[in-house]
């Protein structure tokens, strides 16, 4: 492995192959990481907009008369 995979789980996934194939599907594992690692900025960002838009829109419950 030339270091490219940085998370524990496709390193392991990488090390699962077969010695003889790892070299022919190195590309496809590292492609498959980066997919995974941008999927997950992707979702981290559209979570913390969502957290913004809903602090945003979310006005405090106006008091209620006592009468």
């Amino acid at each position: 492995m030339r270091n490219t995979l940085r998370t524990p789980f496709w390193q392991a996934a990488y090390q699962s192959l077969p010695d003889t194939v790892r070299h022919r599907y190195l590309a496809y594992v590292e492609h498959a990481e980066r997919w995974d690692l941008a999927l997950d900025g992707v979702i981290e960002v559209l979570s913390r907009a969502k957290g913004a838009l809903a602090r945003l829109f979310d006005a405090p419950a106006r008091p209620r008369s006592a009468h």
